[in-house]
C-alpha cells in the first residue's frame, strides 16, 4: 500500500535536514499507580493497524515521495520497558526512523509509579494530530481491558491533504491573504535567544510546571482583562526577551492550528494542519504588564480577523504546485527562512480522554520537536489544571542555565 506525501510530511522532512529541527512530537504521563504492560502493549501494536500512516516507511529519494505500509508484525520493541529514570530520559530525548518505520514508539518506565512516553514522527502529524491518536489509543485500552477480544471497527486513513483548509476558502479571500498578508509567515525580526557557540551538544528538555491555583489565577486574569491564555504568555514570552535583549521592536513565531477554519474538525486521519504566523510589537521600557498583554491581543486579534495562518498555506499550496519536489527543496532552503525564536500552544490534555481505565494520570504533558542552535521554542500545554511550559533543546549545560534562567524570569512575569 502506498501513501502520498504531502505538503507539510515533505516540510517537516526538509526542517530536520535544514537543521531546524529534529520532526519528532514528545508526550509524558505520568500515572499515580501501574499500567497493565500486556493490554497496552497489545493495543500500541493494533493502533499501526489502525493508522496504516504508522506502520509504514518513508521513501524521500526519489522524484515523488511517497509512504509504503510495512507489516506491522515486522516491528521489534514498539513499546520498550525500562526500569531507571535515566534510561526513560535517553528515550526521550532520540528520535523515530521515517525512513524504516514505525512512525511513532514508546517506553514504559516501571516503578511504584509508571510513566509512559510517546514519540511520534511529526512528518505524520501536528500535536493535534498527536492527541487523536492518545486519545484513540486510551480508548483501544479501556476496550482491550474490558474484552481482551476487542477488535476495533474503524480505521484512520483518510485525506490528509492541506486541502481540507484551502477549500475552506474562496479564491478571493486566498488571494487577498497571498497579496496582503505577505508579511505575516516571515514578516520577522531576527533576535537571538543566548546561546552557547560550544560544538558538543546534547538533546535535552526543560520543564517548568504551573500549579493548579497559579494556573486558575491566570486563567481567571485572562477572563477578567477579555484576552486568552495566549495572549498571556505570549506577553510573559515578550517581556523577557525584552529584558535578555534590550530591543523594543520584537517577534515571536506562534504556531496556530488551521482546524480552527472547520466546521467539522473531526478529520478522520492524523494529519498536519498548523501554520505559523508572526506576531509583533513594539515594547517601550515603562509598559506594566497589561500594557503588554493589550498590544500582544490586539495584533494576534487583527491576524484572526483576516483569515489567521491561511498565508503560509496558500504559498506552499503555489510552491508544490509549480515547482516539483527536487526544485521546490531548493527554494525552500535558500528563501525559507524560519523565525529564530518561537511559541506554540498545544493546549488542553482532555483528561476525559486522555485516560486508561483503571489507572490514573497524574499529570500529562505534550511538546513539541528538538530544536537545533540558534532556533527557540517555548511550548505549553495543561492537563487537568496543570500547565507545563517546555523548551527542548540540542546544547549544553550554559544552555541549560540560559533556560532555567529564562523560566524563573517567565514565571515571574506571568500573572499571579
Amino acid at each position: 500500500m502506498i501513501f502520498k506525501s504531502e505538503i507539510f510530511d515533505k516540510l517537516q522532512f526538509l526542517f530536520e535536514t535544514y537543521k531546524f529541527n529534529d520532526h519528532n512530537l514528545h508526550c509524558i504521563i505520568n500515572f499515580d499507580v501501574n499500567i497493565n504492560k500486556a493490554i497496552l502493549e497489545k493495543a500500541i501494536i493494533i493502533m499501526l493497524d489502525i493508522a496504516p500512516i504508522l506502520s509504514s516507511k518513508y521513501v524521500e529519494n526519489v522524484k515523488e515521495p511517497y509512504w509504503e505500509k510495512i507489516d506491522s508484525s515486522s516491528f521489534k520493541n514498539v513499546l520498550t520497558f525500562v526500569n531507571t529514570k535515566s534510561e526513560f530520559d535517553s528515550f526521550i530525548t532520540s528520535r523515530t526512523n521515517e525512513a524504516t518505520g514505525p512512525q511513532m514508539k514508546a517506553c514504559l518506565f516501571s516503578s511504584n509509579n509508571d510513566s509512559l512516553g510517546i514519540l511520534m514522527n511529526h512528518m505524520v502529524c501536528d500535536a493535534a494530530g498527536f492527541k487523536k491518536y492518545l486519545y484513540s489509543l486510551c480508548s483501544l485500552y479501556s476496550n482491550l481491558l474490558k474484552n481482551p477480544d476487542y477488535k476495533p471497527n474503524y480505521i484512520l486513513n483518510g485525506d490528509r491533504s492541506i486541502n481540507i483548509i484551502n477549500k475552506q476558502f474562496s479564491f478571493k479571500d486566498k488571494l487577498k491573504t497571498f497579496i496582503f498578508q505577505s508579511k505575516e509567515s516571515n514578516g520577522f525580526i531576527n533576535l537571538n535567544f543566548p546561546m552557547s557557540t560550544e560544538k558538543e551538544v546534547k538533546p535535552f528538555i526543560l520543564t517548568h510546571e504551573i500549579p493548579e491555583d497559579r494556573f486558575l489565577s491566570i486563567k481567571k486574569y485572562c477572563k477578567n482583562h477579555g484576552v486568552t491564555i495566549n495572549d498571556a504568555t505570549l506577553a510573559a514570552f515578550y517581556r523577557v526577551l525584552y529584558k535578555i535583549l534590550n530591543k523594543n521592536e520584537l517577534s515571536i513565531s506562534v504556531a496556530v492550528d488551521m482546524r480552527k477554519h472547520l466546521k467539522d474538525k473531526n478529520i478522520n486521519a492524523l494529519i498536519n494542519l498548523t501554520a505559523t504566523v508572526i506576531s509583533n510589537i513594539h515594547y517601550e521600557p515603562n509598559d506594566a504588564f497589561d500594557d503588554t498583554v493589550k498590544k500582544v491581543h490586539e495584533n494576534m486579534s487583527l491576524k484572526k480577523e483576516n483569515f489567521i495562518g491561511l498565508n503560509a498555506f496558500v504559498k506552499l499550496s503555489l510552491l508544490f504546485k509549480l515547482f516539483n519536489y527536487s526544485h521546490a527543496k531548493k527554494l525552500l532552503k535558500n528563501g525559507f527562512k524560519n523565525p529564530l525564536i518561537g511559541m506554540t500552544n498545544i493546549g488542553i490534555l482532555d483528561s476525559k480522554k486522555l485516560c486508561f481505565q483503571s489507572t490514573t494520570i497524574k499529570n500529562a504533558i505534550m511538546f513539541g520537536s528538538m530544536k537545533y542552535k540558534p532556533y527557540f521554542q517555548l511550548a505549553l500545554t495543561s492537563y487537568n489544571n496543570i500547565m507545563t511550559f517546555t523548551i527542548n533543546l540540542y546544547g549544553n549545560l550554559k544552555d541549560k542555565e540560559n533556560i532555567e534562567n529564562f523560566f524563573a524570569l517567565f514565571d515571574k512575569e506571568l500573572p499571579k
